[in-house]
């Protein structure tokens, strides 16, 4: 970056040495760079930075003004030392007339806006506060041939071709430019477009060629860093103040960074006041309903633009594109809210709008029909509303059912029935002829039906002139009689209801219903066909009738049973084949040589069988904890009843853990297969047998509850002993032990003495705990003693009347 810079001050140094040496004679060569201030060094930089030259061409111009290696070397050393003392940091400084600059000043930033309490659907108030729109003054945008010069602006003067020259010029105080050679030259107040022109004719006295007819030299004028103006935003509005603009500002940019008009604010009659007179008034609805950009007109410095309160306000609402607040003006009409409003919406009522005005002592309400949009003038506090079309048809006709284009229609006039019918390319196939219906909607609202039949009507024999909002139907047959159905149940693929048809068989029912499954018995089916219509005119218990069939698997009848056809609602049972029976499997875990799952080989197998086949328990087995836990699955049935008990009584609680556990004594059932406690196994069941157990366990209302090892011929105490005895709200009397097994036994109590169930390896004591009872409270005291009262009150009252 440095190296560029450095070229690029070689460039403006060769475009501003001509002009120098012009002045004293010298020649650029010869100038020595030493002899250069610190302030002439950073304007070049100031002036090159503006440019953006690349490396190679600024030092091909610089050689080109005749720069040579020494002078280059030295102007280098020169910026390095400048830079080193911080010097160059600076680069807008100026000599000589001090001229406030653009860059110098900073563009003022859009005052902080608090709209909280702004009604925001007044219309043009987003149009200055929208995070979507903005007017943020740009000061890199080319100026117009409009824009007027003043001090501060920097004119470029631009000569090429025979001779090459580059003027950077700024406009003083005064409103002059200085050209060498030339003198001062006076453009302030003019535009661009005039300045130009004097100034080219000037430029004559230097480049004589400009004016030949063939000319060789060619120059342009150009705007470069334009002016910092200073303008007064007052009145109604956001943010009232001074704000610092670009010499290229418009209005709207001022009032975008005060905030436009406030709750008061017009947005129609916005003023711009230049030396003392009022050169323009803005209407802002101008330029956001018409798109007129002439409204948005250039400032200059020291304008000052005055926001007034608005004149008129009206209100619009209901069925308007727009709706909200909107601003009126002298003698504007309805017609012309309306346009502001953006028109009306589709389903907006045109005929009549409500006009609702304020007058000296109450409101009113206005009926403004649509020719007097255009002579009803608004006022202030006035508004409108427009409401939506009805939600009927003037002329609609309804057709419904058993037509190939049901829908609505047009009622022409004179319409008949018979000729709406064939606009609905008549009647279908099914229709049901005894009978149709009109449904009329009469004057009061209420309803009328009319009958017809509908041959007759499509004979010609007979029609109806329909009238508004009529709704004919035509049923079909299929519409009034029941939708026929079969169902098929048992050892199919897709057992359940069809739709019936016409002349169906029973292997076309199984056809459809997917075919047999493998276990279903194809010389057991069953139908169910219920009473017809003549049999159920005369009481009886029959309920069905049954029939019997067999139906191969190629789904082929024979005989009579061929041509049997099925019937509306007719059911099919397909039989389960009689020796079909589900795998079943069981599950053998634990201390046996073969454990894991067996399928049992009948209903019959017993636990010894299983046991057996599992290759008998292992040697560490032990069977006196071996438990059996069979699976379970309530139904709907169950579940609502268990339901039901709960509703009844509140304590009742079921536990739903998927599964039972069935006590079984496998030492005792080995002993002796086949005995009553050798119960038979089932799909699901879970056997598993532990190894020998040396511990006992102690839960529940004791003081420490513990395991404890298993001493043989101890009783239940030594072990509550072990776990440092009962605790203080121990059930003593209930409690029980629970074996490995699953079983479990209780303490008994005979004549004050308990009696403690037996304590195996592995089993669980358990100590119950008595229930907590709430102490009497002060008003339960009271309340026993007030009873123990009237109680001996009683009592003396008796005594008494016995003597």
């Amino acid at each position: 970056m440095r190296s560029i810079v450095f070229f690029a001050l070689l460039l403006f140094f060769g475009n501003i040495t001509p002009s120098f040496s012009q002045q004293t004679n010298v020649d650029p060569r010869s100038v020595d760079v030493n002899n250069l201030s610190d302030q002439q060094i950073m304007q070049l930089i100031k002036e090159i930075e503006k440019r953006g030259l690349s490396e190679n061409e600024a030092i091909a111009l610089a050689q080109a003004r005749g720069m040579t290696q020494q002078q280059i070397s030295a102007l280098k050393q020169r910026i390095n030392e400048l830079k080193m003392s911080g010097g160059a940091s600076g680069t807008n400084k100026t000599t000589g007339e001090e001229v406030q600059t653009l860059g110098e000043q900073g563009i003022s930033q859009k005052a902080e806006i608090d709209t909280t309490q702004v009604n925001k659907r007044i219309f043009g108030f987003s149009f200055f506060n929208n995070e979507n729109l903005t007017f943020e003054p740009n000061v890199n945008i080319p100026v117009s041939t409009s824009y007027v010069l003043g001090a501060g602006d920097e004119v470029v003067i631009d000569v090429w071709g025979a001779s090459q020259h580059n003027y950077n010029l700024a406009v003083d105080k005064n409103g002059e430019i200085h050209i060498p050679g030339i003198g001062p030259i006076h453009v302030g107040g003019l535009t661009k477009e005039a300045a130009t022109s004097i100034i080219l004719k000037k430029l004559i006295q230097i480049y004589s060629d400009l004016a030949s007819e063939r000319p060789r030299t060619f120059a342009s004028v150009n705007v470069g860093t334009v002016k910092a103006i200073r303008v007064n935003v007052i009145g109604e509005v956001f943010a009232p103040g001074t704000y610092t603009l670009p010499g290229t500002a418009t209005a709207f940019n001022a009032l975008y960074l005060s905030g436009g008009p406030d709750s008061i604010g017009s947005f129609r009659d916005i003023k711009v006041i230049r030396n003392g007179n009022v050169v323009a008034s803005l209407d802002v609805y101008d330029f956001l309903i018409n798109g007129n950009s002439k409204v948005n007109i250039p400032l200059r410095d020291a304008d000052i633009i005055m926001i007034p309160s608005y004149e008129k306000r009206v209100k619009i609402g209901g069925e308007f594109k727009r709706t909200g607040w909107f601003e009126a003006k002298g003698d504007e009409k309805v017609s012309d809210m309306i346009k502001y409003a953006g028109g009306f919406k589709e389903d907006a009522y045109k005929g009549r709008i409500e006009l609702y005005r304020i007058t000296q002592r109450e409101r009113k309400i206005k009926d403004v029909v649509f020719d007097e949009f255009g002579s009803i003038v608004m006022q202030n506090g006035d508004s409108i509303y427009a409401g939506p079309v009805l939600e009927r048809f003037e002329n609609k006709v309804i057709i419904d059912g058993a037509v190939y284009r049901p829908g609505n229609y047009e009622l022409t006039e004179g319409l008949t029935l018979k000729q709406l019918i064939d606009k609905a390319d008549g009647v279908r196939e099914d229709v049901f002829l005894n009978r149709g219906l009109i449904t009329r909607l009469m004057d009061d609202m209420t309803l009328q039906n009319i009958s017809f039949d509908v041959s007759e009507v499509l004979r010609g024999e007979k029609d109806i002139e329909l009238k508004r909002e009529d709704i004919v139907t035509i049923a079909s047959i299929n519409d009034l009689r029941q939708f026929q159905t079969v169902k098929i149940f048992g050892a199919v693929q897709n057992p359940g209801e069809m739709g019936y048809q016409e002349d169906m068989t029973l292997s076309d029912l199984i056809f459809k219903a997917g075919g047999f499954t493998e276990y279903a018995s194809e010389s057991f089916i069953e139908i169910a066909r219920r009473p017809g219509y003549s049999e159920v005119q005369k009481p009886s218990d029959r309920i069905v009738k049954v029939y019997q069939f067999a139906v191969s698997r190629d789904l082929k009848l024979n005989g009579d049973d061929a041509s049997f056809a099925l019937k509306p609602f007719d059911e099919v049972f397909v039989r389960r084949a009689p020796g079909y029976r589900k795998n079943a499997t069981v599950n053998i875990l634990g201390e046996v040589i073969y454990a894991g799952p067996y399928s049992l080989v009948d209903r019959k197998e017993r636990i010894s069988d299983v046991i057996k086949r599992a290759g008998g328990l292992a040697e560490n087995a032990y069977p006196e904890g071996a438990m059996l836990t069979r699976k379970t699955a309530l139904n709907q049935k169950q579940l609502r009843l268990r339901e039901e008990l709960i509703k009844k009584d509140t304590s009742l609680q079921f536990s739903d853990i998927g599964f039972d556990v069935v006590a079984i004594d496998l030492k005792k059932i080995l002993e002796n297969p086949g005995s009553k406690d050798d119960i038979y196994m089932k799909n699901g069941d879970e056997l598993v047998i532990p190894r020998e157990q040396q511990t006992v366990k102690i839960s529940g209302e004791v003081l420490n509850p513990v395991s404890s090892t298993f001493v043989p011929n101890q009783k239940l105490k030594h072990y509550i002993d072990q776990s440092g005895g009962f605790g203080v709200h121990a059930k003593k009397r209930k409690t029980y032990v629970i074996y490995p097994n699953g079983a479990a036994a209780a303490t008994k109590t005979f004549c004050f003495i308990r009696n403690y169930p037996k304590v195996v390896p592995g089993s669980e004591i358990v100590v119950p705990q008595k229930p907590i009872r709430e102490p009497m409270t002060a008003a339960g005291w009271i309340s026993m003693a007030s009873a123990m009262a009237s109680l001996s009150l009683t009592i003396v009252t008796i005594m008494n009347s016995t003597k």
